[in-house]
């Protein structure tokens, strides 16, 4: 269905196709989501967890966010630097943690109330995504902030950070075209399935 498209007519429609679930659709998928990664023996046993806040239809993990505050892991949220290099930093997130909406309205933490954190540091990251296909490639929004961020796993043998996909199951295709900088994902939960690459 999909395989005919270049990546910027994939995005739009499957972002769109993510937008027209209606409320309740999206709230039964992502606690659906969020039990599956709860139950996830790598979630149970990594200490510092990567977390992102969900926007433009994504699943909402905050579930989970809040499962793994509430059994006193460390947990982190992106913050994206919105400048020619387009990158991203994780910094700490606790219940007190006030949050500061970015241009594209994403609530982040703040930078001189948090503490930053190596992102090779981190056990776990979870990562929204557009698309993802049968080998773990993930389809983001096009601008690079997690590959760049992520850039060091390419390069090592880097046992971790895991990454782990949050998607909707229509958001799984054939097959994505990697580009040399694309980081692949170790896993992807969706509401039906867990895929391991």
């Amino acid at each position: 269905m999909y395989s005919m498209l270049s990546k910027k007519q994939l995005r739009d429609q499957l972002r769109q196709r993510r937008n027209e679930l209606s409320f309740q659709e999206k709230n039964k998928a992502s606690e659906i989501i969020c039990k599956k990664i709860m139950g996830l023996s790598i979630f149970k046993s990594s200490e510092r967890l990567a977390f992102y806040l969900s926007h433009d239809g994504e699943v909402d993990i905050r579930i989970a966010l809040s499962k793994a505050l509430e059994v006193k892991k460390a947990c982190f949220l992106p913050l994206l630097h919105c400048t020619l290099d387009h990158h991203l930093d994780f910094y700490s997130y606790h219940l007190k943690s006030e949050l500061i909406k970015n241009r594209f309205g994403i609530g982040e933490p703040d930078p001189t109330r948090e503490t930053p954190i190596a992102t090779k540091e981190l056990d776990l990251i979870f990562l929204p995504l557009v698309a993802f296909d049968k080998d773990g490639n993930r389809l983001g929004r096009g601008a690079g902030y997690y590959d760049r961020a992520l850039a060091f796993l390419k390069d090592s043998n880097a046992q971790k950070p895991k990454l782990i996909g949050v998607a909707y199951e229509f958001q799984k295709i054939n097959s994505i075209t990697a580009e040399k900088w694309d980081i692949p994902l170790n896993s992807v939960v969706t509401e039906k399935n867990i895929y391991h690459f």
